[in-house]
């Protein structure tokens, strides 16, 4: 058995650093997800980390799952986002269907009224 080599980490320090050029990795933003992940962050706060890879070719951390999440975050002030930083593509595909699924089961924890207050409420 494989065990996941992950680690949570603030990223990075000053959200701001991040530029559009960074985001884009050829994105074209999809408006309707853009004004739900934004809807989603501003009555809940960022709950689910994303995920990054060092790329060696090019001496950086890639987002590979949490796009939207770091865009809108930028958008909205956010000084940073919690990451998985992983080293492996195995590791960046489980933890992206694993995120997944993860607010599958939030948001139907919500609509039943499981989940009554955001997470920044608890902090």
């Amino acid at each position: 058995m494989n065990i996941l080599n992950a680690k949570v980490i603030w990223f990075p320090k000053k959200l701001s650093y991040i530029n559009y050029d960074y985001l884009s990795n050829d994105i074209d933003w999809d408006e309707e997800h853009l004004k739900k992940v934004r809807e989603y962050i501003k009555e809940d706060g960022l709950i689910f980390p994303g995920v990054v890879m060092f790329n060696p070719k090019k001496e950086k951390l890639e987002i590979h799952c949490g796009h939207y999440r770091f865009k809108v975050a930028k958008e909205l002030g956010y000084d940073g986002i919690s990451v998985y930083i992983v080293d492996d593509y195995k590791d960046v595909l489980y933890l992206t269907k694993f995120t997944e699924k993860c607010y599958e089961h939030y948001l139907e924890l919500k609509k039943i009224k499981y989940i009554t207050k955001p997470e920044s409420e608890f902090i």
